[in-house]
């Protein structure tokens, strides 16, 4: 048996990953599952003062005090008015969980390595995109979670704020 061949053709087998696609207007975004614990109805927000124009608020679940974000707002959309039916992705952190307010939840899908680019450089500083997926005849962007969560006046200002919230 030649090795180098079963090494070689082990290498180039792309590797696959399942994402979560939502949609904010008509464009889809996605996070890696991995980060996705679940999606959440809407529920009432608890605002909090002097907080970035993104953090909407607080919510409880679960016991556990989540900091919410309006990802549209975040990444500079306008806004869109909220029924009970917005979905919230709950999203898994290095600091706990978070809330992301979404329009719409699409699927969960499968993607080889194969079809995830790098953001291109032309597109500027979207920190907050780490890969566009091919899929079908359409892009998702692909969301970085901890990029997106820093504020660039202070990164802490998420955390702090949750936790302080009685």
């Amino acid at each position: 048996m030649n090795t180098s061949r079963v090494s070689e053709s082990y290498v180039s087998k792309p590797i696959l990953s399942a994402i979560v696609i939502f949609r904010l207007g008509e464009d889809r975004y996605a996070l890696d599952v991995e980060v996705v614990m679940e999606v959440v109805r809407m529920v009432a927000i608890a605002p909090i003062p002097e907080a970035p124009p993104w953090l909407s608020g607080v919510v409880d679940f679960r016991g556990r005090v989540v900091p919410v974000i309006d990802l549209r707002v975040r990444l500079g959309l306008p806004e869109r008015t909220r029924d009970p039916n917005t979905p919230i992705v709950l999203a898994r952190t290095e600091t706990g969980p978070v809330g992301l307010i979404v329009d719409e939840m699409e699927t969960v899908a499968t993607v080889s390595s194969d079809s995830i680019e790098p953001p291109d450089e032309m597109a500027g500083s979207a920190h907050a995109v780490s890969g566009v997926v091919r899929l079908g005849h359409g892009l998702i962007l692909l969301l970085d979670l901890s990029d997106l969560l820093t504020d660039l006046s202070g990164s802490e200002m998420l955390d702090d704020r949750a936790e302080a919230t009685p």
